[in-house]
C-alpha cells in the first residue's frame, strides 16, 4: 500500500490548473480508495489508534521462551532490555538461540516489533537477564 499511495501523492502534485486539475485529482483519490478497499479485503489494517495493552511484563529465559503470543488483536510490541544479559528475539514459530535469531538486544537497547506483526515472539537470554515487554492492543 505504501509505495503506491506515495506515488498517487506524487502525481496529484503535479496536476494544477483549473477544472482539468479537479478531475486529475478525483480520479487519482478514487484510484487510491481502490486500493485501500483491496487492502482491507486483504487482511492489512490500516493505521489505528490504541488504549489498551498489557504490561510491562518481565521476559528473563535463559532457554527457549515465549515472549509474546501471536495475537490477531495485538497492534504493536516493545522490548527494552533492562538487565545485563544479551536477547535474542526471533519473529515467527523458529526456535531462538543465540546462534539463529531476528533481533539481537544488548542491555539498555530498545526494540519495537514491526508494525501489525500478531505472529508469536520467542526469545532467549545468552545469560541472566531481564527485558520489559508491553502489547499494546
Amino acid at each position: 500500500m505504501g509505495w503506491q499511495t506515495n506515488r498517487i501523492l506524487e502525481t496529484i502534485g503535479t496536476a494544477t490548473g483549473g477544472t482539468q486539475s479537479i478531475n486529475y485529482n478525483l480520479e487519482a483519490i478514487e484510484a487510491l480508495m481502490v486500493t485501500l478497499q483491496a487492502d482491507v479485503a486483504d487482511g492489512i489494517r490500516p493505521p489505528n489508534s490504541t488504549t489498551g495493552g498489557t504490561g510491562p511484563t518481565d521476559f528473563t529465559s535463559t532457554s527457549y521462551g515465549t515472549i509474546a503470543t501471536a495475537s490477531t488483536g495485538r497492534l504493536g510490541c516493545t522490548i527494552f532490555n533492562s538487565g545485563p544479559g544479551t536477547l535474542h528475539v526471533t519473529l515467527g514459530t523458529a526456535t531462538t538461540s543465540t546462534s539463529a535469531f531476528s533481533v539481537r538486544l544488548s542491555s539498555g537497547d530498545y526494540y519495537e516489533v514491526p508494525f501489525n506483526y500478531t505472529g508469536l515472539i520467542g526469545g532467549i537470554f545468552a545469560t541472566a537477564g531481564t527485558a520489559e515487554v508491553t502489547q499494546l492492543s
